[in-house]
């Protein structure tokens, strides 16, 4: 729990969806108290309860207090500004001056989300990865407003409070969204253009990518299995990579069908209520499992 002046207050995190959930969880999970601020206490308490049955150190509000005495909000939102500002405003109003508020962030830029801001100082990115209790992953993003004792002051607590490896980002946007957003396109076009099928881009990914990347990231692989070799396929065989900035076709075909995922029985796959409920279980067991792995193998195993 985060401390001012003598006194020792829950962090709050605010948020809709299992991922805010998923975070709480972490924090209760590692013996700290939190307050959640949603819309739907009993979906809430279900997800969490998932975690752990229960819990004296939850306290979940529906309405938005008129004080907030917590040192730390979390934010989680949908990736639009206008969303992302009118929550921010709002725990402005509330909050003590020298409250730290960190939201999370996809394509926007922390700049244009402070324009409005009455301490742009306080605001930081910070982006999470589900399920939260497994994983290592905290992204926080910075910028040249930011001031580097609140900025100090989120990373020990990600350390201590939810047991991280965290990473900053200076220049206020996401490394994490634009990886992952260069891997999707690449598969949606290789998909598109015929030059491989759903089932064959998610074996490859899963099979090599995803053999190493829970042991090391992306240059020390290189590293270990020779650089060289990685410039010669850069610079001779991949220059068709995709490089498209507008929605894909095939996913604006499966918004306008709905056909938004798991959740709604029907994305790139297909599922029946059985098949959700076998893939949501055998991710539960695979996500505690490869926690294990990750901690048998931390990212600096190497006594200097």
């Amino acid at each position: 729990m985060a401390a001012k002046n003598g006194m020792v207050y829950p962090i709050m995190v605010i948020g809709q969806d299992k991922l805010a959930y998923s975070i709480v969880s972490d924090l209760l999970l590692s013996g700290y108290a939190a307050t959640l601020l949603t819309e739907n206490r009993q979906k809430a308490g279900e997800a969490i309860s998932a975690y752990l049955p229960e819990s004296k150190n939850l306290n979940i509000v529906t309405d938005w207090p008129e004080k907030i005495c917590s040192q730390l909000v979390v934010l989680v939102t949908l990736d639009q500004l206008a969303e992302k500002q009118e929550l921010i405003r709002q725990v402005e109003e509330r909050c003590a001056d020298d409250a730290i508020i960190a939201v999370n962030l996809e394509r926007l830029c922390l700049d244009e989300i402070q324009t409005h801001m009455r301490n742009k100082t306080r605001l930081l990115g910070l982006n999470w990865t589900y399920p939260v209790p497994r994983t290592f992953f905290a992204e926080v993003i910075a910028n040249q407003y930011t001031d580097p004792a609140s900025l100090a002051d989120v990373e020990k607590w990600l350390k201590t409070y939810w047991k991280k490896d965290p990473y900053v980002v200076q220049h206020g946007f996401s490394i994490r969204a634009r990886l992952m957003a260069a891997m999707l396109r690449e598969g949606i076009y290789l998909v598109e253009n015929d030059f491989a099928s759903v089932e064959s881009v998610d074996r490859a990914c899963r099979n090599d990518a995803g053999f190493y990347l829970p042991f090391v990231g992306n240059f020390r692989y290189m590293d270990l299995m020779g650089t060289y070799a990685y410039g010669m396929v850069m610079k001779d065989l991949n220059r068709e990579l995709s490089n498209i900035v507008t929605l894909p076709k095939i996913l604006q075909e499966k918004r306008d069908k709905e056909e938004t995922g798991m959740d709604n029985g029907k994305g790139f796959y297909t599922y029946d209520l059985k098949e959700k409920e076998h893939w949501q279980e055998i991710f539960k067991e695979f996500s505690e499992e490869i926690q294990q792995l990750i901690t048998k193998y931390p990212h600096e195993s190497f006594d200097r």
